[in-house]
Parts: C-alpha cells; sequence; structure tokens
C-alpha cells in the first residue's frame, strides 16, 4: 500500500476518542455543512437535488466499485454547483495517483473549497492537507508547506472525516 493510500484509508478511519473531545467544535461543523447543503436549493430544484443525492450515493455505497469513479465525475459533469460536487471531486482525487490525483486536488480546491462533508469535513481544507501530503511525498517540500500554512491560517479547526485536526496531521510538514 502507497503512503498516499495509508493516508486516504486513515482518513476514513474515526477515532471515536478524537470526535468525543471536541463534540461541540464538530457540531459546529456539521451545522455549517448542512447550511451549505441548503444552499444548493437556491440553484437546483428539489428534483434536480433529489436526482443528484441518488446518483451520489450510488457511488458511495461502493467507491471501490468499477462504476464509482464514472458515476462521481457524472455528479461533477452535470451538478457542478453542488455542494455534492465537492465531495464527488475529492472522492476522485482519492481514488487516482499520480498527476491526476494532483489535477482533481487542485480542482477541489479552485471549485469546491466553499463545500462540506455532512460530517463538518471541509472539502478545500481537506484538499489542501492532502496535496500538501502528496506533495511532501512528491519532493515540492516549500508547496507543501505553503499549503500546510494556508491550512492552519484559513482553515483553524478543520478536522478529518475522523474528527482529528488536520493541523495534526501536518505536523510532519510545518514541523508545529
Amino acid at each position: 500500500m502507497t503512503m498516499i493510500a495509508a493516508l486516504a484509508l486513515s482518513l476514513l478511519t474515526p477515532l471515536p476518542s478524537a470526535a468525543q473531545d471536541s463534540k461541540p467544535a464538530i457540531e459546529t461543523l456539521r451545522a455549517r455543512a448542512q447550511e451549505r447543503m441548503r444552499q444548493d436549493l437556491s440553484i437546483y430544484s428539489r428534483e434536480d437535488l433529489r436526482a443528484l443525492e441518488e446518483l451520489y450515493q450510488t457511488a458511495n455505497r461502493d467507491l471501490r466499485g468499477p462504476e464509482a469513479k464514472s458515476i462521481l465525475q457524472r455528479v461533477v459533469k452535470e451538478y457542478p454547483k453542488s455542494n455534492r460536487a465537492g465531495s464527488a471531486v475529492l472522492y476522485l482525487a482519492q481514488m487516482s495517483s499520480g498527476a491526476e490525483r494532483e489535477a482533481y486536488l487542485q480542482a477541489a480546491i479552485k471549485d469546491h473549497s466553499d463545500t462540506w462533508y455532512g460530517d463538518g469535513v471541509q472539502v478545500g481544507a481537506l484538499a489542501r492537507a492532502q496535496l500538501a501530503l502528496f506533495y511532501a511525498a512528491n519532493d515540492k517540500p516549500s508547496d507543501a508547506k505553503k499549503l500546510a500554512k494556508e491550512v492552519e491560517e484559513r482553515f483553524p479547526g478543520a478536522v478529518d472525516h475522523g474528527g482529528r485536526p488536520l493541523t495534526d496531521m501536518l505536523r510532519s510538514i510545518t514541523g508545529r
């Protein structure tokens, strides 16, 4: 298993103690995620949002399945301004490697920084953290440090899917 694959897997594995320790903060992040999701109602009809959610959940049920990647690409293409498009792009990055992974992470940052997963994870923050780790693993330490610093400054309190602060996973880059 590559370092990036192991990291991606660790980001999806919850740590109950971390989530319990930061419960008020997590609840605040989840509320912000819900607010962003409600904004989709000003862009898409309820029928469109039902179709989007059905499509997204089809991929989400089996992210390792043969159709998941193409379904997530459809989500991004057909509903580019939706909150779910941000999550889809980040999942696509996690399914990819090399230049394709980097491109998806850059797209998540550029086009979907304001989107959220329902568990309170900010797509923009997590994409920056993952891209920083990608750069650190690919001999681009100055790019990695720049992104790690951006996570600290622009996304204080941002967490991964296990409720762990993103700054914790970036310590190897920032030295803090």
